[in-house]
């Protein structure tokens, strides 16, 4: 303890000696300070002469009111007295939408659709899907992820290609399905798979589509557990092939009554490479 007590009074000591020396290097200097033209005159007003704040050069003219610059910053103080105050600026992160009407909104969903985004309907209604679309979009092309959409932001969606090659996989919980690929747009695709799984006999058909090289799969199981029949249908869209099919199938077996009944009924790719 002694020694601990000797070094923090070691300390404090060499602390009051700082101040000390300080105050004898300040004091002096202050004096010569209000010379016309000293270095101290000449810092401070370079450290105010760009300012636009009066309280800034006014202290100039408190510290120096005959230094070599006074003349110029009373001029500059009448000039800033004669300004309009200056607007408050908006934070950064304060941003215009530009959602502001429904053709716009429309719009956007519409782009968000033919760019293979998750859109049950493009109603030019601002719904949560539309957010969730957005927030998706934004994502996948690093932009800040908010579910709204500033003016540069809507500009890049309107300048994004839509894919010009998709495939569709539609299906039903009781295993009916329909495939197509090599369709030139997002909407010929799932119309012409939703008309397969309904010849098949499939009710309440659901479908997911791929663009360019993208690949889908369907997982399916049919199985009885007790007095009871299963049924499960699980379609997964991946960039390759084989990620599907193992998503599909992983799916199934995560979901499924019967994990083990689990298999791949159907693959497909919107280019139709799954053939070669």
């Amino acid at each position: 303890m002694r020694n601990g007590g000797a070094r923090v009074a070691w300390i404090a000591g060499w602390a009051l000696a700082l101040v000390l020396v300080g105050a004898d290097v300040v004091g002096p200097a202050r004096a010569q300070d209000k010379t016309p033209g000293s270095e101290a005159d000449i810092a401070f007003w370079n450290s105010v002469k760009d300012s636009r704040v009066p309280a800034e050069i006014k202290a100039y003219l408190d510290a120096f009111p005959n230094g070599t610059f006074a003349e110029l910053a009373r001029i500059r103080l009448q000039n800033l007295a004669q300004q309009p105050n200056s607007p408050t600026p908006r934070p950064p992160e304060a941003t215009d939408s530009a959602l502001t009407s429904e053709a716009v909104i429309r719009e956007v969903q519409q782009m968000l659709y033919n760019l293979n985004y998750e859109l049950a309907s493009v109603n030019g209604r601002l719904t949560d899907e539309t957010r969730r679309a957005i927030r998706a979009w934004q994502n996948n092309t690093k932009r800040s992820v908010t579910g709204d959409l500033d003016g540069a932001q809507l500009a890049a969606l309107r300048s994004a290609r839509p894919p010009a090659i998709w495939g569709a996989l539609a299906y039903s919980a009781r295993g009916a399905s329909g495939v197509v690929w090599n369709r030139p747009s997002r909407m010929e695709a799932e119309r012409d798979a939703l008309l397969e799984c309904r010849k098949r006999g499939g009710k309440g058909c659901k479908v997911v589509t791929a663009a360019e090289k993208g690949c889908g799969a369907l997982g399916f199981y049919t199985g009885r557990v007790g007095s009871t029949q299963h049924y499960g249908a699980y379609a997964s869209v991946r960039p390759t092939l084989g990620q599907a099919t193992d998503n599909a199938l992983s799916e199934c077996r995560r979901q499924a009554r019967k994990p083990d009944a689990c298999g791949v009924r159907m693959t497909f790719c919107a280019d139709g490479s799954h053939k070669n």
